[in-house]
Protein backbone atom coordinates (compact mmCIF):
# COMPACT_ATOMS: atom_id res chain seq x y z
CA UNK A 1 0.00 0.00 0.00
CA UNK A 2 1.08 3.21 -0.72
CA UNK A 3 1.49 6.13 1.75
CA UNK A 4 -0.78 9.03 1.99
CA UNK A 5 0.93 11.15 4.48
CA UNK A 6 0.90 14.49 4.01
CA UNK A 7 4.64 15.82 2.66
CA UNK A 8 4.65 19.36 4.35
CA UNK A 9 7.69 19.80 5.82
CA UNK A 10 9.54 18.19 3.13
CA UNK A 11 10.30 21.62 1.18
CA UNK A 12 13.17 22.56 3.24
CA UNK A 13 14.85 19.17 1.95
CA UNK A 14 16.71 19.19 -2.01
CA UNK A 15 14.33 20.05 -4.46
CA UNK A 16 14.29 16.03 -5.60
CA UNK A 17 13.68 15.02 -2.80
CA UNK A 18 10.84 16.99 -2.32
CA UNK A 19 9.99 15.96 -5.30
CA UNK A 20 10.34 11.72 -4.71
CA UNK A 21 7.79 12.52 -1.57
CA UNK A 22 5.66 14.15 -3.26
CA UNK A 23 5.31 11.08 -5.99
CA UNK A 24 5.10 8.87 -3.10
CA UNK A 25 1.90 10.39 -2.04
CA UNK A 26 -0.24 10.54 -5.13
CA UNK A 27 -2.31 7.66 -5.48
CA UNK A 28 -1.82 7.28 -9.42
CA UNK A 29 2.30 6.97 -9.05
CA UNK A 30 3.77 4.25 -10.97
CA UNK A 31 5.36 1.45 -8.85
CA UNK A 32 8.97 2.70 -7.01
CA UNK A 33 12.30 1.84 -7.46
CA UNK A 34 14.18 0.34 -4.87
CA UNK A 35 16.49 3.80 -4.93
CA UNK A 36 13.03 5.61 -5.56
CA UNK A 37 11.61 4.13 -2.03
CA UNK A 38 15.39 4.39 -0.28
CA UNK A 39 15.09 9.07 -0.70
CA UNK A 40 11.52 8.64 0.37
CA UNK A 41 12.17 6.81 3.73
CA UNK A 42 15.02 9.36 4.38
CA UNK A 43 12.83 12.36 3.17
CA UNK A 44 10.00 11.32 5.65
CA UNK A 45 13.28 10.93 8.26
CA UNK A 46 14.73 14.06 7.26
CA UNK A 47 11.56 16.10 7.51
CA UNK A 48 10.40 14.67 10.80
CA UNK A 49 9.63 17.59 13.50
CA UNK A 50 12.48 17.65 16.15
CA UNK A 51 10.05 16.26 18.89
CA UNK A 52 8.02 14.15 16.94
CA UNK A 53 8.47 10.71 15.88
CA UNK A 54 10.01 10.01 12.03
CA UNK A 55 8.32 6.69 11.19
CA UNK A 56 9.23 4.65 7.72
CA UNK A 57 6.64 5.15 4.84
CA UNK A 58 4.72 1.71 4.09
CA UNK A 59 5.87 1.89 0.80
CA UNK A 60 9.23 0.34 1.93
CA UNK A 61 9.30 -3.37 1.59
CA UNK A 62 9.11 -5.43 5.37
CA UNK A 63 12.68 -6.23 5.23
CA UNK A 64 13.86 -2.50 4.01
CA UNK A 65 11.68 -0.58 6.55
CA UNK A 66 14.14 0.27 9.65
CA UNK A 67 11.27 1.08 12.06
CA UNK A 68 9.46 -1.92 11.00
CA UNK A 69 10.13 -3.61 14.71
CA UNK A 70 9.24 -0.56 16.78
CA UNK A 71 5.66 1.06 16.81
CA UNK A 72 7.30 4.65 17.52
CA UNK A 73 10.21 4.42 15.40
CA UNK A 74 13.24 6.89 15.57
CA UNK A 75 13.41 10.41 17.11
CA UNK A 76 15.34 12.45 15.71
CA UNK A 77 16.90 15.76 17.75
CA UNK A 78 17.32 18.76 15.68
CA UNK A 79 21.23 18.16 15.51
CA UNK A 80 20.93 15.04 14.21
CA UNK A 81 18.26 15.78 11.23
CA UNK A 82 20.92 18.81 10.69
CA UNK A 83 23.54 15.99 10.23
CA UNK A 84 21.59 13.99 7.93
CA UNK A 85 21.03 16.92 5.85
CA UNK A 86 24.62 17.78 5.56
CA UNK A 87 25.67 13.45 4.84
CA UNK A 88 22.94 13.70 2.24
CA UNK A 89 25.24 15.82 0.31
CA UNK A 90 27.77 12.99 0.14
CA UNK A 91 25.15 9.85 -0.44
CA UNK A 92 26.04 8.97 3.39
CA UNK A 93 23.25 9.99 5.28
CA UNK A 94 20.72 6.64 5.04
CA UNK A 95 24.07 4.83 6.81
CA UNK A 96 23.77 7.14 9.51
CA UNK A 97 20.09 7.16 9.86
CA UNK A 98 20.16 3.43 10.27
CA UNK A 99 23.04 3.95 13.04
CA UNK A 100 20.47 6.08 14.85
CA UNK A 101 17.79 3.93 15.01
CA UNK A 102 19.22 0.89 16.30
CA UNK A 103 20.87 3.50 19.06
CA UNK A 104 17.34 4.31 19.80
CA UNK A 105 16.67 0.31 20.00
CA UNK A 106 15.23 -0.27 16.98
CA UNK A 107 15.25 -3.30 15.77
CA UNK A 108 16.40 -4.08 12.21
CA UNK A 109 14.87 -7.71 10.83
CA UNK A 110 17.07 -9.90 8.54
CA UNK A 111 16.56 -9.26 4.89
CA UNK A 112 14.78 -12.40 3.45
CA UNK A 113 16.61 -14.53 2.02
CA UNK A 114 20.09 -13.08 3.23
CA UNK A 115 19.21 -10.90 -0.03
CA UNK A 116 19.87 -7.27 1.38
CA UNK A 117 22.44 -5.50 4.22
CA UNK A 118 20.32 -4.21 7.13
CA UNK A 119 21.45 -0.69 5.92
CA UNK A 120 19.40 -1.12 2.90
CA UNK A 121 19.53 -3.07 -0.65
CA UNK A 122 21.72 -0.82 -2.43
CA UNK A 123 23.30 2.63 -2.77
CA UNK A 124 21.86 4.72 -5.52
CA UNK A 125 22.27 8.66 -4.37
CA UNK A 126 20.99 10.82 -6.77
CA UNK A 127 22.31 13.88 -4.93
CA UNK A 128 26.32 14.02 -5.07
CA UNK A 129 28.88 15.73 -3.27
CA UNK A 130 31.88 17.74 -5.01
CA UNK A 131 33.93 15.32 -4.54
CA UNK A 132 32.11 12.41 -6.68
CA UNK A 133 33.39 11.55 -9.66
CA UNK A 134 31.30 9.52 -12.57
CA UNK A 135 33.32 6.13 -10.92
CA UNK A 136 31.44 6.64 -7.74
CA UNK A 137 27.89 6.09 -8.97
CA UNK A 138 26.95 2.58 -8.82
CA UNK A 139 24.95 1.14 -11.98
CA UNK A 140 25.45 -1.95 -13.97
CA UNK A 141 27.75 -0.69 -16.90
CA UNK A 142 25.66 -1.07 -20.11
CA UNK A 143 26.20 -4.32 -21.89
CA UNK A 144 28.39 -6.42 -19.22
CA UNK A 145 27.71 -9.46 -18.89
CA UNK A 146 29.60 -12.49 -16.64
CA UNK A 147 32.47 -13.87 -18.91
CA UNK A 148 32.86 -17.20 -19.69
CA UNK A 149 36.31 -17.49 -16.95
CA UNK A 150 33.63 -17.00 -14.29
CA UNK A 151 31.41 -20.20 -15.52
CA UNK A 152 31.55 -22.95 -12.60
CA UNK A 153 29.36 -25.94 -12.20
CA UNK A 154 26.52 -26.24 -9.80
CA UNK A 155 27.31 -27.88 -6.21
CA UNK A 156 26.97 -31.64 -6.45
CA UNK A 157 28.55 -35.08 -6.01
CA UNK A 158 28.66 -37.83 -3.82
CA UNK A 159 31.14 -35.70 -1.73
CA UNK A 160 29.45 -33.03 -1.72
CA UNK A 161 26.44 -34.68 0.01
CA UNK A 162 28.30 -36.48 2.14
CA UNK A 163 29.64 -33.10 3.19
CA UNK A 164 26.61 -31.35 3.82
CA UNK A 165 24.64 -33.74 5.91
CA UNK A 166 27.97 -34.07 8.09
CA UNK A 167 27.87 -30.37 8.40
CA UNK A 168 23.92 -30.25 9.17
CA UNK A 169 24.33 -33.07 11.95
CA UNK A 170 27.04 -31.61 13.32
CA UNK A 171 25.09 -27.91 13.86
CA UNK A 172 28.04 -26.52 11.91
CA UNK A 173 28.28 -23.85 9.56
CA UNK A 174 29.81 -22.56 6.69
CA UNK A 175 30.87 -19.51 4.78
CA UNK A 176 30.97 -21.58 1.50
CA UNK A 177 27.63 -21.42 1.85
CA UNK A 178 26.12 -18.65 3.42
CA UNK A 179 28.02 -16.77 0.90
CA UNK A 180 27.46 -18.51 -1.90
CA UNK A 181 30.94 -18.87 -2.71
CA UNK A 182 31.73 -19.67 -7.05
CA UNK A 183 33.96 -22.31 -5.47
CA UNK A 184 31.46 -24.33 -3.48
CA UNK A 185 31.07 -26.88 -6.09
CA UNK A 186 34.68 -27.56 -6.69
CA UNK A 187 36.51 -27.48 -3.43
CA UNK A 188 33.27 -29.60 -1.74
CA UNK A 189 33.40 -32.52 -4.45
CA UNK A 190 37.41 -33.03 -4.77
CA UNK A 191 40.60 -32.81 -2.87
CA UNK A 192 42.02 -29.49 -3.83
CA UNK A 193 39.88 -27.38 -1.53
CA UNK A 194 39.39 -25.73 2.29
CA UNK A 195 36.14 -26.12 3.63
CA UNK A 196 35.59 -22.81 6.28
CA UNK A 197 33.85 -23.40 8.85
CA UNK A 198 31.99 -20.49 10.37
CA UNK A 199 31.38 -20.00 14.09
CA UNK A 200 29.65 -17.89 16.53
CA UNK A 201 26.43 -18.51 14.33
CA UNK A 202 25.10 -17.78 10.54
CA UNK A 203 23.69 -14.26 11.36
CA UNK A 204 25.56 -10.74 11.44
CA UNK A 205 25.65 -7.53 13.20
CA UNK A 206 26.83 -5.53 10.23
CA UNK A 207 25.18 -5.16 6.61
CA UNK A 208 27.59 -4.57 4.42
CA UNK A 209 26.63 -4.43 0.49
CA UNK A 210 28.64 -7.25 -1.38
CA UNK A 211 27.82 -9.95 1.07
CA UNK A 212 25.00 -12.64 1.16
CA UNK A 213 25.46 -13.37 4.97
CA UNK A 214 22.27 -13.09 6.95
CA UNK A 215 22.13 -10.13 9.22
CA UNK A 216 20.40 -8.72 12.19
CA UNK A 217 21.15 -6.35 15.30
CA UNK A 218 20.22 -8.53 17.88
CA UNK A 219 21.39 -11.89 16.64
CA UNK A 220 20.86 -15.21 19.39
CA UNK A 221 23.68 -15.95 21.92
CA UNK A 222 26.40 -18.04 20.75
CA UNK A 223 26.75 -21.91 21.65
CA UNK A 224 29.03 -21.83 24.57
CA UNK A 225 29.85 -25.66 23.47
CA UNK A 226 30.64 -25.01 20.11
CA UNK A 227 34.34 -24.46 20.71
CA UNK A 228 34.85 -28.00 21.59
CA UNK A 229 32.21 -29.56 19.52
CA UNK A 230 34.01 -28.03 16.49
CA UNK A 231 37.32 -28.98 17.47
CA UNK A 232 36.33 -32.10 17.71
CA UNK A 233 34.60 -32.82 14.24
CA UNK A 234 37.61 -31.23 12.86
CA UNK A 235 39.86 -33.66 14.60
CA UNK A 236 37.78 -36.55 13.31
CA UNK A 237 37.95 -35.31 9.83
CA UNK A 238 41.50 -36.16 8.61
CA UNK A 239 42.24 -32.96 7.12
CA UNK A 240 45.79 -30.82 7.80
CA UNK A 241 44.23 -27.04 7.27
CA UNK A 242 41.01 -25.99 8.35
CA UNK A 243 39.99 -22.17 8.26
CA UNK A 244 37.59 -20.87 10.90
CA UNK A 245 35.69 -17.52 10.25
CA UNK A 246 33.09 -15.98 11.82
CA UNK A 247 29.97 -13.14 11.51
CA UNK A 248 30.64 -9.84 13.00
CA UNK A 249 29.38 -10.07 16.73
CA UNK A 250 29.41 -6.67 18.10
CA UNK A 251 27.30 -7.33 20.72
CA UNK A 252 29.44 -9.42 22.50
CA UNK A 253 32.40 -7.72 24.12
CA UNK A 254 35.35 -8.95 22.95
CA UNK A 255 33.28 -8.91 19.19
CA UNK A 256 33.96 -13.14 19.79
CA UNK A 257 38.17 -13.65 20.17
CA UNK A 258 37.44 -15.87 22.99
CA UNK A 259 35.28 -18.16 20.95
CA UNK A 260 37.91 -18.03 18.35
CA UNK A 261 40.67 -18.97 20.78
CA UNK A 262 39.04 -21.81 22.25
CA UNK A 263 38.41 -23.64 19.34
CA UNK A 264 42.00 -23.00 18.16
CA UNK A 265 43.27 -24.33 21.38
CA UNK A 266 40.79 -27.09 21.46
CA UNK A 267 41.67 -28.20 17.89
CA UNK A 268 45.45 -28.17 18.73
CA UNK A 269 45.27 -29.81 21.57
CA UNK A 270 43.07 -33.01 19.91
CA UNK A 271 45.30 -32.41 16.95
CA UNK A 272 48.92 -30.46 17.40
CA UNK A 273 49.94 -31.06 13.67
CA UNK A 274 46.96 -29.12 11.96
CA UNK A 275 47.19 -26.08 10.93
CA UNK A 276 44.60 -23.52 11.76
CA UNK A 277 44.16 -19.85 9.80
CA UNK A 278 41.55 -17.98 11.62
CA UNK A 279 39.44 -15.50 9.43
CA UNK A 280 38.17 -12.92 12.00
CA UNK A 281 36.62 -9.85 11.67
CA UNK A 282 37.87 -6.60 12.70
CA UNK A 283 36.39 -6.85 16.70
CA UNK A 284 35.69 -2.65 16.34
CA UNK A 285 39.46 -2.21 16.37
CA UNK A 286 39.92 -3.70 19.95
CA UNK A 287 43.73 -4.74 20.48
CA UNK A 288 43.57 -6.68 23.62
CA UNK A 289 41.12 -8.76 21.25
CA UNK A 290 43.85 -9.08 18.59
CA UNK A 291 46.11 -10.08 20.89
CA UNK A 292 44.46 -12.50 22.71
CA UNK A 293 43.39 -14.09 19.66
CA UNK A 294 46.82 -13.69 17.90
CA UNK A 295 48.24 -15.50 20.62
CA UNK A 296 45.56 -18.86 20.52
CA UNK A 297 47.98 -21.05 19.29
CA UNK A 298 46.95 -20.48 15.29
CA UNK A 299 49.09 -20.34 12.79
CA UNK A 300 47.60 -17.61 9.97
CA UNK A 301 45.79 -14.63 11.17
CA UNK A 302 43.74 -13.31 8.32
CA UNK A 303 40.88 -10.16 8.17
CA UNK A 304 40.34 -8.79 4.83
CA UNK A 305 40.26 -4.92 3.85
CA UNK A 306 37.69 -6.06 0.99
CA UNK A 307 38.45 -3.34 -1.28
CA UNK A 308 40.43 0.25 -1.74
CA UNK A 309 40.05 2.90 0.87
CA UNK A 310 37.70 5.05 -1.59
CA UNK A 311 34.95 2.42 -1.73
CA UNK A 312 35.42 1.72 1.65
CA UNK A 313 31.97 3.72 2.63
CA UNK A 314 29.81 1.97 -0.30
CA UNK A 315 31.16 -1.44 0.22
CA UNK A 316 31.79 -2.29 3.64
CA UNK A 317 28.98 -1.82 6.46
CA UNK A 318 29.55 1.58 8.62
CA UNK A 319 31.25 0.51 10.99
CA UNK A 320 34.34 -1.03 9.34
CA UNK A 321 36.99 0.71 8.20
CA UNK A 322 40.44 0.84 6.31
CA UNK A 323 42.61 2.21 8.91
CA UNK A 324 40.80 0.24 11.47
CA UNK A 325 41.59 -2.72 9.47
CA UNK A 326 44.91 -1.83 8.57
CA UNK A 327 45.39 -1.45 12.49
CA UNK A 328 44.20 -5.11 13.43
CA UNK A 329 46.16 -6.73 10.78
CA UNK A 330 49.70 -4.69 11.97
CA UNK A 331 48.39 -5.45 15.24
CA UNK A 332 48.32 -9.02 14.69
CA UNK A 333 51.41 -9.17 13.36
CA UNK A 334 53.86 -6.61 15.95
CA UNK A 335 51.93 -9.12 19.01
CA UNK A 336 51.57 -12.72 17.82
CA UNK A 337 54.22 -15.02 18.40
CA UNK A 338 56.89 -15.33 16.14
CA UNK A 339 56.35 -16.82 12.64
CA UNK A 340 52.69 -15.86 12.96
CA UNK A 341 51.40 -15.31 9.21
CA UNK A 342 49.06 -12.71 8.41
CA UNK A 343 46.95 -12.52 5.32
CA UNK A 344 44.38 -9.99 3.56
CA UNK A 345 42.12 -10.01 0.80
CA UNK A 346 40.52 -7.39 -1.71
CA UNK A 347 37.43 -7.72 -4.02
CA UNK A 348 37.66 -6.28 -7.92
CA UNK A 349 35.30 -5.32 -9.88
CA UNK A 350 33.97 -2.71 -7.93
CA UNK A 351 35.24 0.37 -9.45
CA UNK A 352 38.54 0.66 -8.00
CA UNK A 353 41.58 2.25 -10.27
CA UNK A 354 44.78 0.37 -10.84
CA UNK A 355 46.41 3.20 -8.46
CA UNK A 356 44.11 2.08 -6.18
CA UNK A 357 44.53 -1.38 -6.27
CA UNK A 358 48.21 -1.15 -5.91
CA UNK A 359 48.43 1.52 -3.38
CA UNK A 360 46.29 -1.05 -1.26
CA UNK A 361 49.10 -3.56 -1.69
CA UNK A 362 51.54 -1.00 -0.65
CA UNK A 363 49.90 -0.19 2.66
CA UNK A 364 49.07 -4.00 3.70
CA UNK A 365 52.22 -4.64 3.25
CA UNK A 366 53.77 -2.19 5.40
CA UNK A 367 50.98 -3.26 8.23
CA UNK A 368 53.28 -6.13 7.88
CA UNK A 369 50.52 -8.31 5.27
CA UNK A 370 52.50 -11.43 3.93
CA UNK A 371 49.93 -13.19 2.08
CA UNK A 372 47.53 -10.92 -0.42
CA UNK A 373 44.63 -12.19 -2.46
CA UNK A 374 42.53 -10.86 -4.85
CA UNK A 375 39.46 -11.82 -6.53
CA UNK A 376 36.31 -10.98 -8.89
CA UNK A 377 33.50 -9.48 -6.82
CA UNK A 378 30.25 -11.40 -8.06
CA UNK A 379 26.72 -9.99 -6.71
CA UNK A 380 25.37 -12.61 -4.74
CA UNK A 381 21.98 -11.25 -5.26
CA UNK A 382 20.15 -8.29 -7.30
CA UNK A 383 19.82 -6.42 -4.09
CA UNK A 384 23.99 -5.76 -3.79
CA UNK A 385 26.18 -3.95 -5.74
CA UNK A 386 26.42 -3.71 -9.31
CA UNK A 387 29.75 -5.51 -10.43
CA UNK A 388 31.03 -2.53 -11.98
CA UNK A 389 34.02 -4.65 -14.35
CA UNK A 390 34.78 -8.09 -15.45
CA UNK A 391 38.92 -8.26 -14.44
CA UNK A 392 40.34 -10.37 -17.12
CA UNK A 393 42.71 -13.55 -15.88
CA UNK A 394 45.77 -11.82 -17.67
CA UNK A 395 44.89 -8.87 -15.11
CA UNK A 396 44.77 -11.13 -11.96
CA UNK A 397 48.51 -12.55 -13.34
CA UNK A 398 49.26 -8.96 -13.38
CA UNK A 399 48.74 -8.24 -10.00
CA UNK A 400 50.05 -11.78 -8.79
CA UNK A 401 53.27 -10.76 -10.39
CA UNK A 402 53.70 -7.01 -9.29
CA UNK A 403 52.39 -7.84 -5.61
CA UNK A 404 55.05 -10.65 -5.18
CA UNK A 405 57.90 -8.75 -7.04
CA UNK A 406 57.62 -5.23 -6.52
CA UNK A 407 55.30 -5.31 -3.30
CA UNK A 408 57.00 -8.20 -1.80
CA UNK A 409 54.24 -10.39 -0.34
CA UNK A 410 55.64 -13.69 0.52
CA UNK A 411 52.80 -15.09 -1.43
CA UNK A 412 49.55 -13.23 -3.65
CA UNK A 413 47.04 -15.01 -4.89
CA UNK A 414 44.85 -13.32 -7.92
CA UNK A 415 42.51 -14.75 -9.80
CA UNK A 416 38.92 -14.31 -10.68
CA UNK A 417 37.80 -16.91 -8.13
CA UNK A 418 40.06 -16.82 -5.71
CA UNK A 419 38.38 -16.35 -2.77
CA UNK A 420 40.49 -15.39 0.74
CA UNK A 421 39.71 -18.72 2.60
CA UNK A 422 40.13 -20.26 -1.46
CA UNK A 423 42.38 -23.37 -1.67
CA UNK A 424 44.07 -21.61 1.57
CA UNK A 425 45.79 -24.86 2.81
CA UNK A 426 47.59 -25.00 -0.82
CA UNK A 427 48.47 -21.71 -1.11
CA UNK A 428 50.04 -21.70 2.74
CA UNK A 429 51.83 -25.21 2.59
CA UNK A 430 53.08 -23.79 -1.47
CA UNK A 431 54.64 -20.87 0.46
CA UNK A 432 56.70 -22.53 3.07
CA UNK A 433 57.71 -25.17 0.57
CA UNK A 434 58.90 -21.46 -1.55
CA UNK A 435 60.83 -19.63 1.41
CA UNK A 436 62.35 -23.29 2.18
CA UNK A 437 64.10 -23.83 -0.96
CA UNK A 438 64.53 -20.06 -1.24
CA UNK A 439 66.22 -20.61 2.11
CA UNK A 440 68.27 -23.82 1.12
CA UNK A 441 69.44 -21.98 -2.34
CA UNK A 442 70.62 -18.76 -0.74
CA UNK A 443 72.73 -20.89 2.14
CA UNK A 444 74.51 -22.89 -0.53
CA UNK A 445 75.14 -20.11 -2.48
Amino acid sequence: ARSTEPTAGITQMPAMIHNVAARVSTPSARPLSDSVKRQTRLARFLSADAKSVARVPKVAPRRHRAAAAGEDGVSLTEAEREELRSLEESGDAFERLVQLAKEGGVDIPPPVNAAASMCGPMVVPTVTGANTTERDIPGKPAGLTKPPWLRQRAPGGDRYEYLTSGLKDLKLATVCEEAMCPNLGECWNGDTGTATIMILGDTCTRGCRFCAVNTASTPPPPDEMEPENTAEAIAEWGVGYVVLTSVDRDDIPDGGAEHFARTVRTLKALKPEMLAECLTPDFQGDEGAVTHLANSGLDVFAHNIETVERLQKRVRDPRAGYDQSLGVLRHAKATGPEGLVTKTSIMLGLGESDEEIAQTMRDCKDAGVDIFTLGQYLRPTPAHLDVMEYVTPEKFDHWKRYGEEVVGFRYVASGPLVRSSYKAGEFFIETMLRDERKAEADAAA
